[in-house]
């Protein structure tokens, strides 16, 4: 799916699912960055043209392997967590799409990665990344779950960036927005009113 449908799903995924609006901000920024986190394996996705400034050069590997420092030097990942940070970059910049960062292996490298960390962006993170992986099954190129085992699944219903991609991506975007509307006004949308229609 394309990047920014990606974002969409994750976005209303997850403020559906968390209601609080002090909570809000926070889990859908994780989810956010965790809904485009998978694609950092893609050299022309969203994610990895916003990490790598320059076009073709992957600038963003060794900058992310900087932060992974810092995050470890002051204390906001453990050293197991930033040993397997450094992993899955490493897996992310030099493996092939859809392979690594769309399996379980990778899905449980990240969760582990967050639980040695910081446990409060878990709940959000799970459902950016999961999200993730259950959009590029439905996709006709699926995913190697199993990886390293090279089988992709997927239920191949259509392409990335065709019409059907992007109308997912404006309904998702739609209802992030009510849901946005919902978690901050408290608004409530009484059930009789969609019986009189």
């Amino acid at each position: 799916m394309l990047g920014r449908t990606h974002l969409a799903i994750g976005l209303a995924t997850t403020a559906t699912v968390i209601t609080n609006p002090h909570a809000l901000p926070q889990a859908l920024i994780t989810a956010g960055i965790s809904s485009l986190l998978p694609d950092i394996d893609e050299e022309h996705s969203l994610i990895r043209r916003k990490i790598d400034i320059i076009p073709g050069l992957p600038l963003g590997f060794p900058l992310l392997l900087i932060a992974d420092y810092f995050l470890w030097h002051y204390k906001y990942f453990s050293l197991l967590a930033a040993i397997l940070f450094a992993v899955y970059i490493g897996f992310a910049y030099f493996t092939k799409h859809r392979g690594f960062t769309h399996s379980f292996a990778g899905f449980a490298t990240f969760i582990l990665i967050l639980v040695l960390s910081d446990k409060m962006l878990l709940i959000p993170a799970i459902i950016g990344y999961g999200m993730h992986l259950v959009a590029d099954l439905m996709t006709n190129a699926g995913i190697e779950l199993l990886y390293p085992y090279e089988r992709r699944f997927g239920f191949h219903l259509f392409n990335t960036g065709s019409i059907i991609d992007q109308s997912i991506g404006l309904i998702a975007t739609f209802i992030f927005f009510a849901m946005l509307y919902h978690n901050f006004t408290g608004m409530r949308i009484p059930f009789k009113t969609f019986t009189r229609l």
